[in-house]
């Protein structure tokens, strides 16, 4: 423990002792009437285009601006080449009879690996075949103070990483790549709703009641009205409402607050996506979302997905309990998997399945192991809705902190008439998970809670 904390200490000092290095040195560059803060580039092409259009820029020796993150730095006598990179990577070369002595020396001795910089030149080849850019002149952008940490060494403990996700990210391309990925997955689902004619929709975060789901909220107040709110746990009852006012089609992509555990599935802030389609039903929903998968991600679906009932996953166990499926049946669900028809104490706002009074049309959708998705032929009876909310608040009166909550104007809405539905509540950051590979939502949530440091 001792040794620890002094290599702790040692690197601490030492990291102090070079942010002091450059503070110096932007001091000496601001005596030299240099700021170290621009507010603007003049950057005509990012790397990309540059590298796409080489070789028509580099025959008409035409000057370019490049601007990005100076990464390496390799002096060669009164010459030095460096690396530049804005997401892609190219090779600059400064020499002193070009820059002049001062400026060469500025750029010598006072811009540092990790500092961000503007370099205007023309493209050529070295003989080594690399693409380059000869500096004709360049503008510091901004100066860093810390040091980039060591590629292989510098940022190895999970933990930190994901305190320090900017420099994970600057890093280790392919924490990069995830993000990029999930970007590209959520607005191909995005294109995929829209494309089928549904509306996307805001509905509100901070609620005067939560619902939707059985969990358990975060609580506070809002001063210009005295009352007492909570951050959502999903969008569900808003949504519904929707459907009442003559929407037929309706989604939202949304985060949602549980105050629950942290674990490789769960973080309490979270991203989901739920929609909700008139005069439809489970079954509709389970084969729209099927095809939706297979079309985004054809790598990793095809048709056509396991269907099995909980009954049926449950008889070798004896019981139909949430824990025991949890503990014993849900981590062996590899293969995509729609497990359906519930018992109706599990899933309060959901249709009872004709000729039974126990089980609702309700379905989980699994892969990898992971929930991604619940999908409900919605409940739209006003009265059974009112009983089973009734239900909910006994539970409540004896300490089920996650049953839910009456909602008057919710029943009120539905008293007015609400089409056939089914809807779904689909859990990005768990799919983002799967299709990058990932062990943990943490591994693809930017910036996901993490306990304060001692």
């Amino acid at each position: 423990m001792r040794g620890s904390f002094l290599l702790l200490y040692f690197l601490h000092m030492a990291l102090e002792d070079i942010r002091k290095t450059k503070i110096e040195k932007i001091k000496e560059l601001r005596k030299a009437g240099i700021d170290p803060y621009p507010a603007n580039s003049e950057r005509t092409h990012s790397v990309s285009e540059a590298l796409d259009e080489f070789d028509e820029l580099a025959a008409s020796e035409k000057d370019i601006v490049l601007a990005g993150r100076m990464t390496a730095k390799r002096e060669h006598g009164g010459s030095m080449f460096f690396d530049i990179n804005d997401s892609t990577r190219i090779q600059g070369y400064a020499k002193e009879d070009v820059l002049g002595k001062e400026d060469f020396r500025v750029f010598h001795d006072l811009v540092d690996i990790g500092d961000f910089i503007e370099i205007k030149g023309h493209l050529f080849k070295t003989k080594k075949e690399e693409n380059t850019l000869e500096v004709k002149s360049f503008k510091i952008l901004a100066k860093a103070l810390l040091p980039l940490p060591e590629k292989w060494h510098g940022l190895q403990d999970v933990e930190e990483r994901f305190r320090k996700r900017y420099l994970d990210l600057l890093m280790n391309p392919e924490v990069k790549d995830k993000f990029i990925k999930r970007s590209r997955i959520i607005q191909a689902i995005r294109d995929y709703l829209i494309k089928h004619e549904f509306i996307e929709v805001i509905t509100p975060t901070l609620q005067p009641l939560y619902g939707g789901a059985s969990a358990r909220p975060f609580k506070t107040h809002l001063n210009a009205l005295d009352i007492d709110m909570f951050l959502r746990i999903a969008p569900e009852l808003y949504l519904k409402r929707l459907l009442v006012g003559g929407f037929e089609k309706v989604f939202e992509f949304t985060t949602n607050f549980r105050n629950e555990g942290i674990d490789r599935e769960h973080n309490p802030e979270f991203s989901a996506m739920e929609f909700y389609a008139a005069y439809t039903d489970y079954k509709w929903v389970m084969d729209f979302l099927e095809d939706m998968l297979i079309t985004i991600a054809p790598e990793r679906f095809t048709k056509p997905f396991r269907r099995v009932t909980y009954a049926e996953l449950m008889k070798d166990h004896g019981s139909l309990d949430d824990a025991v499926f949890k503990e014993k049946v849900r981590h062996t669900l590899i293969e995509p998997t729609f497990v359906m028809d519930y018992p109706k104490d599990m899933l309060p706002l959901t249709k009872l399945k004709p000729g039974t009074t126990d089980t609702v049309e309700a379905s989980q959708f699994y892969a990898g192991g992971f929930e991604l998705a619940k999908i409900f032929t919605e409940l739209n009876d006003p009265i059974d809705q009112r009983e089973r909310f009734s239900a909910q608040e006994k539970k409540r009166a004896k300490g089920d902190e996650e049953a839910q909550r009456m909602d008057e104007d919710f029943v009120e809405a539905l008293e007015y008439g609400m089409p056939p539905v089914g809807g779904i509540g689909l859990g990005i950051d768990r799919l983002v998970a799967l299709l990058t590979n990932s062990h943990s939502v943490r591994e693809v949530i930017l910036f996901p809670l993490m306990r304060p440091k001692e």
